[in-house]
């Protein structure tokens, strides 16, 4: 019989897309994209990130984990390919003037809160992963708190303790920005490591292995 071939790993393909997203979210939000308040609104510089990279190539890298058998990653990347999908879709609805500036607010609010329980649930598996997945979980759990209070309270003048937007959203794209950094390190050390490891080399990028199996 002949050997099966090894199939790829999706998982930096996955990581690098919703990183992607989350550092242009994170950007707008610490005002680099110019603190226009109606920015992501007016402009569809937001959306088609979201739609593109992080939305279609996270779902396309949810369909190879699931291919590969991979539950864990298969869900966590069709789940967040769906919050990039939908924020991408409503960010275009505010462009061509079906929504308010308000109602997007709430509904990308609902979204970040509803993802603060989906995250905590992938957190919590990611223990048995290791603890670049925990901390790169983490750090968006976080995130999405930040995200959620602020927008959730938006009213057109004002947000969270009186800030505008992007103002009130600062501290969620700090930490999300952080988190980029998480992402970009473990996507790079999935690319490098598989490469040393098919030259017969142990990877030079640690992971820090949280679970193994028990031998007996």
């Amino acid at each position: 019989m002949a050997d099966e071939v090894k199939k790829g790993d999706p998982t930096a393909l996955g990581i690098f897309a919703y990183g992607f997203g989350l550092m242009i979210l994170s950007l707008y939000a610490v005002g680099a994209l110019g603190g226009n308040p109606k920015f992501w609104g007016e402009h569809l510089a937001l959306a088609a990130p979201a739609l593109v990279f992080s939305g279609l190539f996270l779902l396309i890298a949810a369909n190879w984990e699931y291919n590969n058998g991979n539950t864990f990653g298969a869900t966590a990347f069709g789940t967040y390919s769906g919050f990039f999908l939908t924020f991408g879709l409503l960010s275009v609805f505010l462009w061509a003037g079906f929504i308010t500036d308000v109602q997007h607010a709430h509904l990308v609010g609902m979204m970040a809160l509803a993802f603060v329980f989906m995250t905590f649930i992938f957190w919590i598996g990611s223990f048995k992963i290791t603890i670049a997945h925990n901390l790169m979980l983490f750090f968006l759990l976080i995130t999405f708190i930040l995200w959620a209070i602020p927008l959730l309270s938006f009213n057109g003048t004002s947000t969270y303790m009186g800030a505008t937007l992007p103002a009130s959203v600062f501290y969620a794209g700090v930490v999300g920005l952080i988190d980029v950094v998480f992402t970009t390190y473990l996507a790079g050390a999935v690319i490098v490591n598989d490469r040393w490891e098919k030259a017969g080399l142990k990877g030079p990028l640690p992971l820090g292995i949280l679970s193994r199996k028990k031998t007996a």
